[in-house]
């Protein structure tokens, strides 16, 4: 199997498969309601507010796929992480939709690449294999977070409205 074909395949196994580390993203978001979405804890970003921050690091690498070379994000960027006062069961909906048509434009814009395009850069010093390797560690990562909000919130209540 080529790297290629391995990170579609860990891409694939993150979103609605059997991934090593535990649940896939289907598997934790699919049961999470708007109102479990929506809480806030103290000092802390919603279930809703995180996904958005996934779905905009997503798209540093999607609009690259796309042709759109120049896109650039930054950490100061608005939908970077929104304000959780701009979420609504509508907003968690279409971050949810988002995330899901982000994943339709990694997997089949990556399986039209050869494996050399890994290694091109898109800046000066950055490839697209780390980009990549980046982007799937930092949903990972916010999956986790996703899964232990999600836990907490259905054990306390605590933090519902």
């Amino acid at each position: 199997m080529t790297s290629l074909n391995s990170i579609i395949a860990d891409f694939n196994s993150f979103f609605d498969d059997n991934p090593w580390f535990g649940d896939s993203y289907l598997d934790v978001i699919s049961d999470i309601s708007a109102e479990d979405a929506l809480v806030t804890p103290p000092n802390g970003h919603s279930i809703a507010v995180i996904l958005w921050h996934m779905v905009k690091w997503r798209k540093t690498l999607t609009e690259r796929l796309l042709g759109n070379t120049d896109f650039r994000a930054d950490v100061t960027d608005a939908d970077n992480w929104p304000s959780a006062e701009s979420q609504t069961p509508a907003t968690w909906e279409a971050a949810k939709s988002a995330f899901a048509e982000q994943q339709t434009i990694l997997i089949e814009h990556l399986g039209i690449r050869e494996e050399s395009f890994l290694d091109t850069e898109f800046m000066p010093g950055r490839n697209y294999r780390r980009l990549v390797a980046g982007v799937l560690q930092h949903d990972i990562y916010h999956l986790g977070q996703i899964a232990f909000l999600k836990g907490l919130i259905r054990k306390s209540g605590t933090w519902k409205k």
